[in-house]
């Protein structure tokens, strides 16, 4: 039905770009963005598993190269004839135990989570704000961004990171619709599978004694749905979360 598709303020598909659409959260949203009718771009590293979903267009982005956030940006609003929206849903993460946790491995989660987020935004935003589209950024953040896990440390900093960014975009530029989508655990990514078993173990059943996981387990077409919810708002909110308290 005409009434359920995702348009922009001028009745158009709503154009949005997707960053981190090769599998998980971002791979779901670019799905759902399609399916409700929405123009949608998305980039990753690895761009040939973008093709494979359905009424997406890939384009390849290492998002901790700027000239690859700049070209995918490019090649964006030249595939759409504009840019209404940017859903950044990169993210990495690893088991980082704080006293024996190198810079390397800061710089490599800092990188993805935020760094990365502010170059492709800055290339966005000339788009953005051009007064032709929605005006619209999303940033896929953590419920660690308010009380970092044990073992997370890390990527609950990165995260806590990413929401100063969000709300620094938002007072720097009044005119752009900025959303933080909190996510919480969810079950269906990538990002544990390299986690060591026995050392998840571990920090796993602290997180579970000590109050951690205050959220449900969740599925990534679960907070699809939020962004997609999202973008329908005219007037959303600065912190949206995706993540369902436990009941």
């Amino acid at each position: 039905m005409m009434e359920n598709l995702l348009v922009n303020r001028h009745g158009e598909p709503l154009r949005v770009l997707v960053v981190g659409a090769s599998s998980g959260i971002g791979a779901s949203t670019a799905l759902a963005l399609a399916g409700s009718g929405a123009r949608v771009v998305g980039a990753a590293r690895r761009a040939s598993r973008v093709a494979e979903l359905e009424g997406v267009t890939a384009v390849a982005c290492d998002v901790s190269v700027p000239e690859d956030c700049d070209r995918a940006v490019k090649t964006a609003v030249e595939t759409m004839d504009g840019l209404d929206a940017l859903v950044y849903a990169a993210g990495t993460t690893c088991l980082t135990p704080l006293e024996s946790t190198g810079p390397e491995v800061w710089s490599e989660l800092f990188t993805t989570n935020v760094f990365g987020a502010a170059m492709v935004t800055r290339a966005a935003l000339p788009h953005l704000l051009s007064g032709t589209g929605d005006n619209r950024a999303l940033y896929l953040s953590s419920d660690s961004a308010e009380m970092p896990y044990p073992g997370l440390v890390v990527y609950g900093a990165s995260k806590a990171a990413l929401r100063a960014f969000c709300q620094g975009l938002a007072s720097e530029f009044a005119g752009l619709r900025v959303t933080e989508i909190m996510v919480g655990p969810t079950i269906d990514t990538e990002v544990g599978d390299h986690f060591d078993s026995e050392a998840f173990g571990h920090w796993f059943a602290r997180w579970n004694d000590e109050g951690f996981i205050r959220f449900g387990y969740q599925l990534s077409a679960d907070v699809a749905a939020v962004v997609v919810q999202t973008l329908r708002s005219e007037k959303p909110e600065a912190l949206v979360p995706a993540a369902a308290e436990l009941t």
